[in-house]
């Protein structure tokens, strides 16, 4: 009967384990972290350098316009985005002159709020042209 109790008692145990819910997984923060402490501080006609001391460098300055720049902070949990959320602080002549917070989905996703198309070019006449 003993015999018979100790392979019973650890087939128990084994299957129990195997049916463990797992472990807790902490939810992954990227990017940025947007403090929001520092994000209340932020004023239009700050320069740059204090733009960068509250918030410390952006994640990306667009690429056709530097005078834009776009923080990010996104939350992931268990390998999907839960939640990304964006603040766009634009420069004019080297100071803030407007401040963006959006929430929603990434810069490259078509249907995004965020506009990271380039600016417009002034009219300068054809390459081959010098007229």
């Amino acid at each position: 009967m003993r015999l018979i109790s100790i392979p019973i008692l650890v087939t128990t145990l084994i299957l129990t384990g195997c049916s463990f819910p797992g472990v807790h997984k902490n939810p992954v923060k990227q990017g940025n972290q947007l403090i929001p402490e520092r994000v209340e501080r932020l004023e239009v006609g700050m320069s740059r350098d204090q733009v960068q001391f509250l918030l410390g460098s952006p994640i990306t300055v667009n690429t056709f316009n530097p005078d834009r720049w776009i923080y990010v902070e996104r939350i992931d949990f268990d390998g999907t985005v839960q939640e990304n959320t964006y603040l766009i602080v634009n420069f004019k002549s080297d100071q803030v002159s407007a401040i963006e917070r959006e929430s929603g989905g990434s810069p490259s996703d078509p249907l995004s709020k965020i506009d990271t198309t380039p600016p417009d070019r002034q009219d300068e006449g054809s390459w081959w042209w010098p007229f």
